[in-house]
């Protein structure tokens, strides 16, 4: 790279950052007051994010943003922002070593830096980035078998069962979001991705389909969901149902739960905090799958009403049926949550 003069007086150096989609070559320009700036800028760029660079002078940095540039219009915006953060935040001890020349030993390193701040889990997500960036450039690692990640630290949460929940929420504007949560386990981006046109014309399935997801203070409405597995018909119970269409709407399109994300998730804390629990609304799911476990729901039901697997879906269009052992299954489930929302009592012994 060597800076150009202009007519200006000024200085520029050009980087090539890639190819169209006709092959012509893309450049950005670097414009200083004088050779040394305009050339360190360039330099600087390349070794941050990797553009037009040869494989044996790349950095883990460089590589890592390359990554994320391929995969821009192929994932979500959150998904993207999670690798910008995961890049901007973890493995920092390695982010300017050439990807030729990184060993076991320097990732064993960076993540020993990282266990005194970060979980396991946190950890385990940067590696698999920093896996899938390498594979990108044609680099083979399997540092995820050959490392060694902290245990958890994490604590069991002790959480309230059904009926206290019920009992808490009952004739709140939170009602219907957490029912949907614990009783169908969905997730809270589903549920704000909940439309009418949702329902199917019998009233008795319930189609999950999309997701409104908040990152940033911004929220991000997907006609997807967060894996394949979590696009999915689950059974309306009858309660649910009148609960939904008692409400007043004018289209199928109208949002089945109209209220933000800080609204539902700020208030549900605050509501159980009043009640002794440190409970988030995510954990809603952990009640659904612990209840279950209780009524002895076959593990690969939970996981599909769940979303957690990707199974062969059981429910991909609302014209469907449940099996015998199913129609068993989902009758437990809501008899179970039908009686605890009646009477506020767990039916369970």
């Amino acid at each position: 790279m060597k800076a150009q003069k202009l007519p200006s007086g000024r200085f520029r150096t050009q980087v090539i950052v890639g190819k169209d989609a006709n092959g012509k070559r893309i450049s950005k320009s670097f414009t200083a007051d004088t050779a040394f700036a305009s050339e360190k800028m360039a330099m600087d760029y390349v070794s941050r994010y990797g553009a037009g660079q040869a494989i044996y002078r790349m950095t883990v940095a460089g590589a890592i943003n390359q990554y994320i540039e391929s995969r821009t219009n192929t994932v979500s915006p959150v998904t993207i922002q999670t690798y910008k953060m995961i890049r901007d935040t973890r493995l920092q001890a390695i982010m300017d070593r050439k990807i030729t020349e990184l060993s076991v030993p320097d990732v064993q390193l960076a993540i020993n830096v990282d266990a005194a701040r970060l979980s396991g889990k946190s950890i385990s997500e940067a590696v698999s980035l920093l896996q899938a960036a390498l594979t990108f450039q044609g680099i083979e690692t399997n540092f995820k078998k050959r490392v060694t990640f902290p245990k958890s630290r994490q604590k069991k949460k002790l959480l309230p069962p059904p009926e206290i929940i019920i009992r808490t929420i009952k004739g709140t504007k939170y009602e219907l979001a957490c029912l949907l949560a614990m009783w169908l386990s969905l997730r809270i981006s589903e549920i704000r991705g909940l439309q009418y046109g949702d329902i199917s014309k019998d009233g008795k399935w319930l189609s999950i389909q999309r997701s409104i997801v908040y990152s940033n203070g911004v929220d991000h409405h997907n006609d997807f969901n967060k894996t394949e597995g979590s696009t999915r018909t689950v059974s309306l119970p009858k309660e649910l149902y009148e609960m939904i269409m008692v409400q007043p709407h004018d289209s199928d399109t109208d949002p089945i739960v109209p209220h933000g994300y800080n609204c539902l998730y700020k208030g549900f804390r605050r509501l159980m905090a009043a009640q002794g629990y440190e409970m988030k609304f995510h954990d809603l799911r952990a009640v659904f799958a612990t209840t279950l476990k209780g009524l002895q729901i076959p593990d690969d039901y939970v996981q599909h009403l769940g979303g957690w697997s990707n199974p062969t879906t059981m429910y991909k269009h609302y014209v469907q049926t449940l099996t015998s052992e199913e129609e068993k299954y989902q009758k437990q489930i809501d008899e179970y949550f039908s009686g605890a929302l009646d009477t506020g009592r767990s039916p369970l012994p």
